[in-house]
């Protein structure tokens, strides 16, 4: 993953290059709780979902292809009416018509119904987690944590009545206190793919960059669209249990291993488990406007989920 495409470009400066460079703002790489019944068991970011055992895996459905970005030169101004212009997300589906439902087809000894079930499942989780105001912006949880097995939910609670928000950041985006989202609908691109794995259970596999474009009362402070816009990107398992192996209180879906890397966001917040813009901190240089005419790394899901941590500290 590169700092903002930092390549060369002609007739831009080396000093404007290495500004770009230390644009990137955050990187958490967590695993998050692989459940088994009422047992938790805890991993290293990606070992852990390869943990989850070796099963059958179907690779279904369309995937959202990231948009070429715009040249550097295309945008010198914020519009908070548009403010994704001029971004690699510009292109992409608002919210929910992001989150695309690949084909449901039988895999292992699932029906394509059962499959249809678990897709539509983990996508509601998706919408509520990254995309309902009453969670991302009022901090209200239960609209998420409901979706989820009553045994699953003993384990989550827990995370979001204090102390524990930077856990609770993984498994749900809410903006830091003192901040609004701009009224319109973040960008979604990604994918969403299933696995079989033992009896009575199915894993949807979801790796989604969502692009949230923030409010701010001084744009003429801002140097370009990524000023106000963050960028994460979630990789969530959502294990679905039934059938007599789970009694039935572990029957439905659970919170399963979970990778994210955010950019251009406020470190600080960051650090809290809440998302806040670059804005938001005071730096001696600051350029966000994009280098190249391709897609960025960090805007990308085909690409491998990037490590690099630049927030200190």
């Amino acid at each position: 993953m590169r700092a903002q495409c930092v390549e060369s470009h002609p007739g831009w400066p080396r000093a404007v290059i290495g500004r770009l460079a230390s644009e990137v703002r955050r990187v958490r790489r967590r695993t998050w709780l692989v459940r088994h019944g009422n047992k938790v068991v805890t991993g290293l970011a990606l070992l852990a979902v390869v943990a989850l055992g070796v099963g059958l895996r179907a690779t279904l459905g369309p995937t959202t292809e990231p948009a070429p970005a715009a040249s550097p030169t295309a945008i010198t101004k914020v519009d908070l009416t548009d403010p994704f212009r001029g971004t690699p997300a510009t292109y992409w589906p608002d919210g929910e018509a992001g989150l695309v439902v690949p084909p449901a087809a039988a895999i292992g000894t699932f029906s394509a119904e059962q499959v249809a079930e678990a897709y539509a499942k983990a996508r509601t989780a998706v919408v509520a987690a990254r995309l309902d105001r009453r969670v991302v912006e009022g901090h209200d949880v239960e609209p998420l944590l409901g979706l989820f097995a009553l045994d699953d939910q003993e384990g989550l609670r827990p995370l979001f009545a204090g102390g524990r928000d930077d856990e609770a950041g993984l498994v749900a985006t809410r903006i830091a206190p003192g901040t609004a989202l701009l009224p319109v609908q973040p960008k979604v691109s990604g994918k969403m793919t299933i696995e079989a794995k033992s009896a009575g259970e199915l894993v949807v596999h979801t790796d989604y960059v969502f692009a949230y474009a923030f409010s701010t009362d001084d744009v003429g402070k801002l140097n370009g669209p990524m000023d106000i816009v963050a960028v994460t990107r979630i990789q969530y398992d959502y294990i679905m249990r039934s059938g007599p192996t789970f009694r039935a209180e572990s029957q439905g879906m659970w919170s399963g291993p979970s990778t994210e890397h955010s950019y251009s966001i406020g470190c600080a917040a960051s650090r809290e488990g809440f998302l806040a813009p670059s804005f938001t901190e005071p730096r001696s240089t600051h350029v966000s406007t994009l280098v190249d005419g391709k897609p960025d790394d960090y805007f990308d899901p085909s690409k491998p989920m990037p490590t690099i941590n630049t927030c200190p500290g």
